[in-house]
Protein backbone atom coordinates (compact mmCIF):
# COMPACT_ATOMS: atom_id res chain seq x y z
CA UNK A 1 0.00 0.00 0.00
CA UNK A 2 2.86 2.32 1.13
CA UNK A 3 4.53 2.13 -2.55
CA UNK A 4 1.29 3.09 -4.56
CA UNK A 5 0.66 6.10 -2.33
CA UNK A 6 4.09 7.34 -2.44
CA UNK A 7 3.89 6.66 -6.39
CA UNK A 8 0.54 8.75 -6.44
CA UNK A 9 2.13 11.41 -4.29
CA UNK A 10 5.24 11.70 -6.87
CA UNK A 11 2.80 11.72 -9.68
CA UNK A 12 0.52 14.66 -8.04
CA UNK A 13 3.69 16.44 -7.56
CA UNK A 14 5.01 16.01 -11.23
CA UNK A 15 1.80 17.27 -12.66
CA UNK A 16 1.47 20.28 -10.06
CA UNK A 17 4.95 21.39 -11.28
CA UNK A 18 4.09 20.75 -15.26
CA UNK A 19 1.15 22.97 -14.71
CA UNK A 20 3.04 25.98 -12.55
CA UNK A 21 5.88 25.76 -15.08
CA UNK A 22 3.68 26.22 -18.30
CA UNK A 23 1.86 28.94 -16.57
CA UNK A 24 4.63 30.55 -15.40
CA UNK A 25 5.68 30.34 -19.52
CA UNK A 26 2.53 32.28 -20.43
CA UNK A 27 2.39 34.57 -18.39
CA UNK A 28 3.64 37.87 -20.09
CA UNK A 29 4.87 40.76 -18.40
CA UNK A 30 3.00 43.94 -19.30
CA UNK A 31 4.92 47.06 -19.55
CA UNK A 32 2.94 50.00 -20.30
CA UNK A 33 4.87 52.95 -22.19
CA UNK A 34 4.24 56.22 -21.72
CA UNK A 35 2.66 58.35 -24.03
CA UNK A 36 3.78 61.22 -25.89
CA UNK A 37 7.62 60.32 -25.06
CA UNK A 38 6.98 61.78 -21.75
CA UNK A 39 5.94 64.83 -22.94
CA UNK A 40 3.32 66.96 -21.14
CA UNK A 41 0.14 67.32 -23.38
CA UNK A 42 -1.06 70.19 -21.59
CA UNK A 43 1.85 72.33 -21.84
CA UNK A 44 1.04 72.00 -25.20
CA UNK A 45 -2.07 73.82 -24.93
CA UNK A 46 -1.40 76.52 -22.08
CA UNK A 47 2.68 76.95 -22.91
CA UNK A 48 2.30 76.32 -26.69
CA UNK A 49 5.63 75.09 -25.59
CA UNK A 50 6.86 71.10 -25.79
CA UNK A 51 7.98 70.21 -21.98
CA UNK A 52 9.02 67.02 -20.74
CA UNK A 53 6.47 66.06 -18.08
CA UNK A 54 7.32 64.32 -14.64
CA UNK A 55 6.40 60.65 -13.57
CA UNK A 56 5.70 62.12 -10.19
CA UNK A 57 2.84 64.15 -11.80
CA UNK A 58 1.46 60.88 -14.18
CA UNK A 59 -2.12 60.27 -15.20
CA UNK A 60 -3.60 57.32 -16.37
CA UNK A 61 -6.42 57.66 -19.29
CA UNK A 62 -8.04 55.14 -21.31
CA UNK A 63 -5.27 52.77 -20.22
CA UNK A 64 -2.26 55.33 -21.28
CA UNK A 65 -0.40 56.62 -19.24
CA UNK A 66 0.72 60.26 -19.49
CA UNK A 67 3.60 62.61 -17.91
CA UNK A 68 2.28 65.93 -16.48
CA UNK A 69 4.91 68.98 -16.06
CA UNK A 70 3.56 69.64 -12.54
CA UNK A 71 0.98 69.20 -10.32
CA UNK A 72 -1.75 71.93 -12.13
CA UNK A 73 -0.81 70.87 -15.12
CA UNK A 74 -2.31 67.06 -13.97
CA UNK A 75 -5.48 68.82 -12.47
CA UNK A 76 -6.05 69.95 -15.85
CA UNK A 77 -5.72 67.01 -17.58
CA UNK A 78 -7.75 64.55 -14.89
CA UNK A 79 -10.46 67.24 -15.18
CA UNK A 80 -10.53 66.96 -18.87
CA UNK A 81 -8.18 64.96 -20.73
CA UNK A 82 -9.61 64.68 -24.34
CA UNK A 83 -9.34 68.59 -24.72
CA UNK A 84 -5.25 68.26 -23.87
CA UNK A 85 -4.74 64.74 -25.95
CA UNK A 86 -3.16 65.73 -29.66
CA UNK A 87 -5.63 64.89 -32.61
CA UNK A 88 -4.87 61.90 -34.54
CA UNK A 89 -3.72 59.45 -31.26
CA UNK A 90 -0.53 61.76 -31.41
CA UNK A 91 0.04 60.75 -35.46
CA UNK A 92 1.59 62.78 -37.37
CA UNK A 93 -1.68 65.29 -38.76
CA UNK A 94 -0.09 65.88 -42.56
CA UNK A 95 0.77 62.29 -42.47
CA UNK A 96 -2.61 61.26 -42.11
CA UNK A 97 -4.20 63.95 -44.40
CA UNK A 98 -2.30 62.14 -47.06
CA UNK A 99 -4.46 58.69 -45.62
CA UNK A 100 -1.08 57.56 -43.89
CA UNK A 101 -0.10 56.79 -40.28
CA UNK A 102 3.09 57.97 -39.48
CA UNK A 103 4.77 58.19 -35.71
CA UNK A 104 5.45 62.01 -34.48
CA UNK A 105 7.59 63.66 -33.00
CA UNK A 106 6.59 65.26 -29.59
CA UNK A 107 8.88 68.28 -30.09
CA UNK A 108 7.19 69.46 -33.49
CA UNK A 109 3.59 70.34 -32.50
CA UNK A 110 1.36 73.28 -34.43
CA UNK A 111 -1.35 74.53 -31.96
CA UNK A 112 -5.07 75.07 -34.18
CA UNK A 113 -8.46 76.23 -33.11
CA UNK A 114 -7.76 74.92 -29.07
CA UNK A 115 -6.14 71.67 -30.23
CA UNK A 116 -2.79 69.99 -30.54
CA UNK A 117 -1.27 68.46 -33.95
CA UNK A 118 1.87 66.86 -33.36
CA UNK A 119 4.05 65.74 -36.92
CA UNK A 120 7.50 63.80 -37.44
CA UNK A 121 8.66 66.19 -39.32
CA UNK A 122 9.56 70.17 -40.05
CA UNK A 123 8.27 69.60 -43.09
CA UNK A 124 4.89 68.08 -42.22
CA UNK A 125 4.20 71.09 -39.88
CA UNK A 126 5.55 73.58 -42.32
CA UNK A 127 3.10 71.82 -44.51
CA UNK A 128 -0.06 72.17 -42.55
CA UNK A 129 1.14 75.46 -41.04
CA UNK A 130 0.37 76.86 -44.47
CA UNK A 131 -2.76 75.44 -44.87
CA UNK A 132 -4.34 73.86 -41.37
CA UNK A 133 -8.19 73.77 -42.17
CA UNK A 134 -7.55 71.81 -45.69
CA UNK A 135 -5.18 69.41 -43.67
CA UNK A 136 -7.50 68.84 -40.90
CA UNK A 137 -10.56 68.32 -43.12
CA UNK A 138 -8.73 65.57 -45.08
CA UNK A 139 -7.24 63.89 -41.77
CA UNK A 140 -10.87 64.00 -40.32
CA UNK A 141 -11.98 62.43 -43.84
CA UNK A 142 -9.14 59.46 -43.49
CA UNK A 143 -8.35 59.44 -39.42
CA UNK A 144 -11.25 56.53 -39.02
CA UNK A 145 -10.38 54.24 -42.01
CA UNK A 146 -6.59 54.25 -41.33
CA UNK A 147 -7.13 53.28 -37.35
CA UNK A 148 -9.97 50.70 -38.05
Amino acid sequence: MLPIIRKTLIAFFVTISMVLSINAQGTKSVEVEVQLDGYCPVAYLVMEKSVKGDSKYSSTYEGEIYYLANADAKKMFDAEPEKYLPKYDGYCATAVAMDKLMESDPQLFSVYDGATYLFSSQMAKESFDKDPQMTIKNANKNFESLVN
